[in-house]
């Protein structure tokens, strides 16, 4: 009799509390972001050199949109970010810049999460730099990924 009784007090209150929920949501099914998406100049095809954006298989090649950096058999899914302009990690001057907190995928892995920063200086829009960020919320310079922006068909 408990049981009932508590299952009918659960139902009554979620009666009460759902048209609201749908009333300050909107009531749309499609979900927004609560960050910053990629930003547009880091978008497109990136490989580690030129020869590489030739490759037919895809295999070195990155494909960045706005909530995802794709490799082969694998993504990073972005749970929340930051876009921004500043001083470059490694370089003089500076550039357009983005920290994401990403969730990883291989196949059907998950792998977990990890603080990624993404620059592209002001000068150089084909050149883009990825550091994964330490625990004090710096990019790890040694560990500066370089890639260039493939040419569009």
């Amino acid at each position: 009799m408990r049981h009932a009784l508590r299952e009918a007090y659960i139902m009554r209150n979620l009666a009460i509390i759902a048209p609201l929920l749908v009333a300050f949501v909107g009531g749309s099914a499609a979900g927004k972001s609560f960050h910053d998406p990629i930003p547009e100049a880091f978008r497109g095809t990136w490989a580690p050199a030129a020869a590489d954006c030739r490759d037919e298989d895809g295999v070195n090649k990155v494909f960045v949109d706005a909530e995802s950096v794709n490799y082969y058999e694998g993504n990073d899914y972005l749970l929340i970010g930051v876009s921004f302009s500043g001083s470059m990690t490694k370089r003089s001057g500076s550039g357009v810049l983005f920290n994401g907190r990403f969730t990883g995928r291989t196949e059907a892995n998950l792998l977990g999460e990890s603080n990624i920063r993404m620059e592209i200086d002001d000068r150089d829009a084909n050149t883009m730099y990825r550091y994964p960020i330490g625990d004090d919320g710096e990019p790890i310079a040694a560990r500066e990924v370089k890639d260039v922006r493939c040419p569009t068909k």
